[in-house]
């Protein structure tokens, strides 16, 4: 992915899963400079907007909470952290066929417990639907869509359509929905377009 100036909110959301999504703000996992998205818990609750977890209101209310609780917000975009490479490992594994440690599932499975103390049944119009947003006087409900997301994926079908980039720097995750399942690149745009030119230019010093 390129550099424009990009931040938590306004990040290319390409995964096509949410889970997906938020292990992939964290930049060029392949390389010796990754670029981090989520520096604060600020940054967490702007990319939760833009990934459509909260609302505008909600953000709001929760940047302001976040300033009357310093220590309660720090440990909450610790475990954002400590959740997206949780989610990241688990993934990138599926995606190069390999099974997940014992270890990540582990870990990941105690944060789908504290998630589900919150999750209730939901009655909707036309029945009923669960609620994963949890306590919303909380500083901690806007990681728990996330990791319901991540949960309903890796008992789904779609496992199987988890990739990776194929560009080794980049290391985004997405699902591939396309009509062949032959999608290599998180953004065919950028990525792609980018290895396309890195190919022609290395032929071209071959043939010179």
């Amino acid at each position: 992915m390129t550099d424009k100036k990009r931040n938590s909110g306004n990040l290319n959301l390409l995964g096509g899963r949410l889970c997906l999504d938020f292990a992939n703000t964290l930049d060029w996992r392949g390389t010796d400079t990754p670029v981090e998205f989520l520096n604060t818990y600020q940054d967490l609750v702007v990319w939760s907007r833009h990934a459509g977890i909260c609302t505008h209101r909600d953000a709001r209310l929760l940047a302001i909470r976040a300033e009357r609780s310093v220590a309660e917000a720090k440990e909450v975009h610790r475990r954002a952290i400590e959740l997206r490479e949780i989610i990241y490992c688990l993934f990138a594994a599926i995606s190069q066929n390999k099974n997940p440690s014992k270890e990540e599932l582990i870990r990941f499975n105690k944060q789908l417990s504290l998630s589900m103390k919150d999750t209730q049944i939901k009655k909707i119009s036309d029945g009923y639907t669960w609620d994963a947003t949890g306590n919303k006087t909380k500083l901690d409900w806007i990681l728990n869509p996330i990791i319901r997301s991540a949960a309903e994926v890796l008992v789904s079908d779609e496992l199987k359509n988890i990739k990776s980039c194929a560009d080794p720097a980049c290391g985004w995750l997405f699902l591939d929905i396309s009509r062949n399942k032959r999608r290599r690149w998180c953004d065919m745009q950028d990525c792609g377009n980018r290895a396309k030119a890195s190919r022609f230019y290395k032929n071209r010093r071959q043939r010179n």
